[in-house]
């Protein structure tokens, strides 16, 4: 195995968890089989081009964070993963929230 591809099965696989599906969910968004992810996921198996933006696209993440691990200083995926399971019905007082605390800090900076 390359260590190239276990550490990004191992960061897919964060990703995957984190969002709370379930191989055979993300398998199918993506469009490939779950033990071709599990594959990948283990670091047996490299992906192509197309799979790797797809998995990126469904997870909310980078693609620089999966194949290097860093993110951009502007990467906000953690925050899109979060509003992104937020119920729908909830989403109103979320983007409240969200603009209040942004005044909040805006505020204090000028201080």
């Amino acid at each position: 195995m390359k260590e190239i591809n276990v550490n990004i099965g191992r960061r897919i696989r964060s990703k995957r968890e984190y969002m709370k599906y379930t191989r055979e969910q993300l398998a199918e968004m993506v469009e490939i089989s779950p033990q071709f992810l599990a594959d990948i996921e283990g670091g047996k198996k490299g992906m192509s081009f197309s799979t790797l933006t797809k998995l990126c696209s469904v997870l909310g993440t980078s693609c620089d964070y999966i194949i290097l691990g860093k993110s951009s200083d502007s990467d906000c995926s953690n925050l899109i993963e979060m509003i992104q399971n937020i119920d729908e019905d909830y989403l109103p007082l979320a983007e409240e929230l969200l603009q209040t605390f942004i005044k909040t800090i805006s505020k204090a900076k000028e201080s």
